[in-house]
């Protein structure tokens, strides 16, 4: 019995590390997506396997790009070049079954999952851009009213009282944060949430 229990364990792990093995395959894509991989590529810090994974990772994805690729004009030309990758077995085993479920081309689904990602990606960046914005105008805000507080503190209170330094901290920290957050949408500089003393 346990015999049986580690053999079927080892057999799960085979599969799971084959699923995970490279293999090189040949995709025909337009410019459009080619270029589109390359800045989701660049703009995540991934490699093209870990691309390929991660939008993979997501059925749900994968058959809207699929129904996306069923519904579009088949007479539509475009010029299409041939690229090879280094995808997972994974990938490349779900991309066949999809276009056999689907009956289109392999080749379709993948550009239209690309290409449909980075539209998604660029949608979430803007609207989060955008918020990130009317964050900045409300700390701005606050940052000023704090000044105004510390100087009506310093008008109250000895040079040497600690009520004084401890606000002083809290203006510090707000006036780095407000410059972190221009940094980001001026910059696209990542915000570190545990170093209070970033300020670009």
């Amino acid at each position: 019995m346990k015999n049986d229990k580690i053999k079927n364990i080892k057999q799960v792990s085979k599969i799971s590390l084959s699923e995970k093995q490279s293999v090189r395959t040949t995709f025909k894509l337009t410019e459009d997506c080619i270029n589109a991989v390359d800045w989701l590529l660049k703009t995540n810090n991934l490699k093209v396997k870990e691309l390929f994974d991660f939008l993979c990772s997501n059925n749900n994805l994968v058959n809207l790009a699929a129904e996306a690729v069923k519904k579009e004009d088949k007479n539509i030309s475009s010029k299409y070049i041939r690229k090879t990758f280094v995808i997972s077995k994974r990938v490349l085993r779900l991309l066949n079954k999809k276009s056999e479920e689907y009956r289109i081309s392999r080749d379709l689904v993948v550009e239209k999952l690309v290409l449909l990602f980075k539209e998604l990606l660029e949608k979430h960046t803007k609207e989060e851009k955008q918020k990130e914005e009317k964050a900045f105008s409300i700390i701005s805000d606050f940052w000023a009213r704090a000044e105004e507080i510390e100087t009506n503190l310093k008008d109250l209170l000895d040079d040497d009282n600690p009520i004084l330094d401890r606000f002083g901290v809290i203006t510090i920290i707000i006036m780095n944060l407000v410059n972190a957050i221009e940094s980001k949408l001026n910059d696209d500089v990542p915000i570190d949430p545990d170093d209070y003393s970033q300020s670009c």
